[in-house]
């Protein structure tokens, strides 16, 4: 029965981490947004301070970056942006060009390389939650699928034995 228990928790943990783990963008969703989204004149309002750390196997960093707020209008209607893809060396007042999405299926970003490049890099392994989500879900298979042979095989001797005793 914990075979079993096993198995559906391997399907949930991927399931639940799938729809919260990984980032579902990348270099080609933006170059989707750079040939088919609505281009926007917009200005940097404000720089905001954010914290990235970066992991290794043996090591982790963390460092500060500068993102910029940019204000930018869309349809009539005054939006706001935090890049968090390209970073540092922006200033008050820097006059960007922002990527929308008109059907609102990718997310809003600036139009920059520095962008695509960070997307194209951000390739991100799967996390704890997903590791742990396939490692039960195989081994319990295998458990699974050991349990129902040796099920077939005890089935198979019983048999034997009847027709031998007949």
């Amino acid at each position: 029965m914990a075979r079993y228990f096993l198995f559906v928790i391997g399907i949930l943990l991927i399931w639940l981490t799938g729809l919260s783990g990984a980032p579902v963008e990348d270099a080609e969703d933006f170059d989707r947004l750079r040939a088919d989204g609505v281009r926007s004149k917009g200005v940097v309002t404000e720089i905001r301070e954010r914290e990235v750390t970066e992991r290794s196997r043996r090591s982790s960093t963390t460092r500060t970056v500068y993102c910029p707020d940019v204000r930018y209008t869309l349809d009539g209607v005054e939006q706001s942006l935090v890049e968090l893809e390209d970073c540092d060396g922006w200033e008050v007042g820097d006059e960007v060009t922002v990527l929308s999405d008109p059907k609102g299926e990718l997310r809003t970003h600036l139009d920059t390389d520095d962008v695509r490049s960070s997307l194209a890099e951000d390739r991100r392994s799967f996390n704890l939650g997903q590791w742990v989500g396939w490692i039960s879900l195989v081994s319990s298979s295998i458990v699974i699928v050991l349990g129902w042979r040796s099920r077939l095989l005890a089935r198979r001797s019983r048999q034997r034995e009847q027709v031998s005793r007949t």
